[in-house]
């Protein structure tokens, strides 16, 4: 498989596929709101605003320890988290337990990603990352309540905790239905599953076992966060734009998703890795030194990224989908561009994203 991603997808798109920092499990705070609020009502029309905006408010005011175990096409990982607020600082450390060891630590809207056995560290902002929920704008959540539609379910218990769990079923054949676990006195996100047409779980990730509160050492964290004397660190230079301004454009709108955010950010060398049994690619991809183009999408709870860049003469490339887990990816070549569209999503979302896009001129 990554054999395949490889060839088909640029570093960007591979990396949002694969995982990584930008899809880690702490990912789910939110920028500040307001205070938690009590659990959702009892009836199927309490408000799906309200829910999400719970979550995200307990991610940002809750300070935890626990392990996250994430299950997704037959692959299992888990990372241990630890997440520190006292309502102006959010600290957190993300461990990875499975495979080659990584720390990712968070800063408030600094991220530190660090590969100790290779004294390799990456350093970006959270802004540029992806959430979930997504914050919602005022008003916003008659356009999420189009789309999904909320389900109270009974009462479960995860991690030892009692926890509310509902259904977000979709009203359309778009997107996946997802289910969460929501701890009942906090409303922190203790479980979340995906879901396929069928009602199958296509992904789950979950606390195996969490302490909620205690006393915190958030300057410890930042001491470790801060150690990196013998590492070689990068800093990817991300470019705030605009499709239109790129040349670029959607012919029709995909039901439900709104843009969020269009970067460009480099196309930076894929990692060695430490197992001879992956494949070994080479150090300085065709095309290095040139940019990609990637335009956010959202409905509030999946996100799709298109990924825009040149087309390099050589470079063997398949317009084949690829699949990891519950993510999809779909690629195209486009004139003298390669376009690949990757998210947790029906292909036949992708598919509409890379064949509304268009080139409308050149910048």
């Amino acid at each position: 498989m990554r054999i395949h991603l490889q060839a088909g997808l640029s570093r960007a798109a591979a990396a949002t596929l694969l995982g990584g920092a930008l899809l880690m499990p702490g990912a789910h705070a939110a920028t500040p709101g307001h205070s938690a609020s009590p659990t959702i009502g009892s009836t199927a029309t309490a408000d799906l605003g309200t829910l999400l905006r719970r979550i995200q408010d307990a991610g940002l005011q809750q300070s935890y320890v626990g392990t996250y175990v994430t299950s997704s096409g037959g692959q299992i990982s888990s990372s241990r988290i630890t997440h520190y607020c006292d309502g102006r600082e959010q600290i957190e450390r993300i461990e990875a337990l499975d495979g080659q060891m990584r720390r990712v630590f968070r800063h408030n809207d600094t991220i530190h990603v660090l590969w100790p056995a290779r004294r390799s560290a990456l350093i970006e902002q959270r802004d540029l990352l992806g959430r979930f929920p997504q914050p919602l704008p005022p008003g916003d959540s008659g356009r999420l309540a189009d789309s999904y539609e909320l389900m109270l379910e009974a009462d479960d218990r995860v991690a030892g905790l009692e926890a509310q769990v509902v259904t977000l079923r979709p009203r359309d054949t778009m997107r996946y239905a997802r289910r969460l676990w929501l701890e009942r006195r906090t409303g922190l996100l203790l479980r979340s599953d995906l879901l396929g047409p069928q009602g199958e779980v296509l992904e789950s990730t979950a606390f195996s076992e969490l302490q909620i509160g205690g006393k915190l050492q958030p300057q410890q964290l930042l001491q470790e966060m801060n150690q990196l004397e013998g590492y070689q660190i990068s800093r990817p230079s991300y470019q705030p734009t605009d499709l239109g301004a790129e040349g670029w454009s959607l012919r029709a709108p995909v039901s439900g998703f709104v843009a969020q955010r269009v970067l460009r950010r480099p196309i930076t060398p894929w990692p060695t890795p430490r197992s001879t049994a992956e494949p070994q690619p080479v150090s300085q991809p065709p095309g290095a030194g040139a940019s990609v183009l990637q335009a956010v999408y959202s409905d509030g709870l999946a996100n799709v990224s298109l990924f825009i860049e040149p087309h390099v003469a050589g470079v063997s490339r398949r317009e084949t989908p690829a699949t990891v887990g519950s993510t999809s990816a779909l690629s195209r070549r486009l004139g003298d561009w390669w376009v690949t569209a990757v998210g947790a999503v029906p292909p036949a979302t992708l598919q509409q994203f890379t064949g509304s896009l268009e080139r409308k001129r050149k910048p």
